[in-house]
């Protein structure tokens, strides 16, 4: 990932190294940016008691309350003694995805949550035609015969866009196909979509009928 930088002028997060004109003081570099990144994604979506975190219904936890967890509590917290509030507001603000959400001092992830989460997420009216869901080739059997089900997430998680759901995919296993998914079906039976960050779309099910693999319905 790209260094995380703040703007000596204006005070916004950046990825460039220089902002109004000036050079901009680096905040982290791309390799803790990573692990911070794939740190609050965990205790934020499966293992907030890790860090001694109680999110509420909906996720929320405080920010000062989050870096306290890692700082304090988590198993490798001697790894992350350099986290700060600052930290977490940059990480959030330039996420490339929208996982996250800051909203009144409290932090949360938008989606993939394996933890009990109330989503309160209005339904999308025209969502893009195709989304897209990357998976391993060897599950399209039980697909064909059941489509896609959350497993243990709360929500089937799809991509506007192929090349995000192929690199989620290829996080299992080298043998990825992008399954096509028609939101015009979806609709007709009575499903919804709902937009969960930038690229990221989120529906309770997906039947097999509304899945295309190359142009072609799985059934």
């Amino acid at each position: 990932m790209k260094p995380v930088y703040k703007c000596r002028v204006c005070g916004a997060y950046t990825e460039e190294p220089v902002h109004c004109g000036r050079p901009a003081l680096l905040l982290m570099d791309g390799s803790r940016r990573l692990k911070l990144s794939k740190l609050v994604s965990f205790l934020l979506r499966h293992g907030p008691r890790e860090a001694c975190l109680e999110p509420d219904e909906e996720g929320w936890v405080g920010i000062d309350e989050l870096v306290r967890g890692i700082r304090e509590c988590w198993r490798n917290r001697e790894a992350y003694q350099w986290v700060t509030r600052e930290h977490i507001l940059a990480l959030a603000a330039l996420d490339p995805k929208g996982r996250f959400e800051v909203r009144d001092g409290r932090i949360r992830a938008r989606y993939g949550h394996s933890i009990p989460v109330v989503y309160r997420y209005e339904p999308v009216e025209n969502p893009p035609p195709v989304l897209y869901h990357g998976t391993l080739r060897r599950n399209l059997p039980s697909i064909a015969e059941r489509g896609l089900l959350p497993m243990k997430r709360r929500m089937v998680h799809l991509s506007s866009d192929p090349r995000d759901a192929y690199e989620t995919g290829r996080r299992h296993g080298p043998d990825v196909v992008v399954l096509e998914v028609d939101t015009g079906c979806l609709r007709e039976k009575g499903i919804p979509v709902y937009r969960a960050g930038k690229t990221v779309y989120m529906a309770p099910r997906v039947p097999p009928e509304c899945i295309r693999v190359g142009g072609r319905r799985l059934r």
